[in-house]
């Protein structure tokens, strides 16, 4: 079995490199060049998180970061450094994920058993000079014990540690947390990068293009999207969202139809479309672009709309169907009022 095939984390993609495995790191170089500079004035603190949109390569960007720290203060060959992180067996790195269970499958958190490991671990003597380094992938999943217990830890750090967490959702995370660490932001790709990096893992390129649009700025959205037969599906979807109101009212039944002939993987694709979507229009009220009061409580009420629905649909095994042309319905009264 090659290192792609071995399952190292829940979320893993059938053939698709791990972060850890990714050769080359597409996009976020500010940030990253910034980082580098401290770590060469040795002004690296003890812990930093990562945050930004899932699937716009945190992970890959923290193991990049990992790698090219390893190099400046170990006088090792950066390939050998390379290959033995994206083995897994690079002494002075240690991550933190949801533990493998046996015989299969993944815990649903990161529990305090392996916290209390990874403390046992990071204070035994290091394996090589330098940085010992502990990515934590991703923060959001700890569970209540284990985030608490590794507060205990970035409160008395050992020493020359770096601790990288990586979190979808900062928002939610604990103050303390926050105030435990420098927080670095990263933002979604644009077109190039998110073709660049899904070029990584995908051979075919007939439908990239296609894919590309659906990723949002999201390598990892663009992989997924290449792996379904219903790419012109979603892009049809995408295309009556963008252009819902001057369609036909027959075209939204038709789509709502075939998303739900689909397999599961395309119906939560086109899920993650669609909220996508009404994100992207609530982000007008958050910029500098003036809104009326009216676009506002438009949007609230699409928001909380759609959300309610799709949480009663799951909740009550209500009719898939007609919960997507009840959503439909509402994102088409939205663009008609706002006009």
């Amino acid at each position: 079995m090659s290192e792609i095939d071995t399952a190292r984390e829940a979320d893993q993609i059938e053939g698709v490199s791990l972060p850890e495995q990714t050769k080359n790191l597409i996009g976020h170089q500010q940030v990253f060049s910034q980082i580098v500079e401290q770590a060469k004035n040795n002004k690296l603190p003890s812990a930093m998180l990562i945050h930004g949109q899932k699937g716009i390569g945190k992970a890959t960007f923290a193991f990049a970061l990992a790698k090219e720290i390893f190099s400046l203060s170990n006088p090792q060959a950066k390939n050998e450094i390379n290959e033995q992180v994206a083995q897994g067996s690079y002494p002075n790195l240690f991550i933190l994920r949801k533990a493998a269970k046996k015989p299969k499958g993944f815990y649903s958190e990161i529990r305090i058993d392996e916290v209390r490991e990874l403390h046992s671990k990071m204070h035994k003597t290091r394996g090589r000079a330098g940085h010992r380094i502990c990515i934590i992938d991703a923060i959001d999943d700890c569970s209540i014990k284990a985030s608490n217990a590794l507060l205990k830890i970035l409160e008395e750090p050992p020493a020359d540690s770096l601790f990288i967490l990586i979190s979808h959702r900062h928002g939610s995370l604990l103050p303390t947390i926050h105030s435990r660490s420098h927080s670095y932001g990263l933002r979604i790709l644009n077109d190039d990068e998110v073709k660049n990096a899904a070029l990584q893992n995908i051979n075919d390129e007939s439908d990239l293009d296609k894919c590309v649009r659906l990723a949002q700025g999201r390598p990892r959205r663009a992989i997924e999207a290449a792996m379904l037969k219903e790419l012109a599906l979603l892009n049809d979807l995408q295309d009556w969202l963008e252009l819902g109101e001057q369609q036909p009212t027959i075209t939204q039944l038709i789509l709502a139809e075939d998303i739900v002939k689909s397999n599961e993987a395309a119906q939560a694709f086109a899920k993650e479309i669609i909220v996508t979507h009404i994100a992207n229009l609530a982000k007008i009220t958050t910029q500098n672009t003036p809104v009326s009061r009216v676009y506002l409580a438009s949007i609230t009420k699409l928001w909380d709309k759609a959300k309610s629905l799709f949480a009663d649909m799951e909740k009550y095994n209500l009719d898939k169907k007609q919960t997507l042309i009840s959503i439909f319905d509402e994102i088409v009264k939205h663009k008609q009022l706002t006009q």
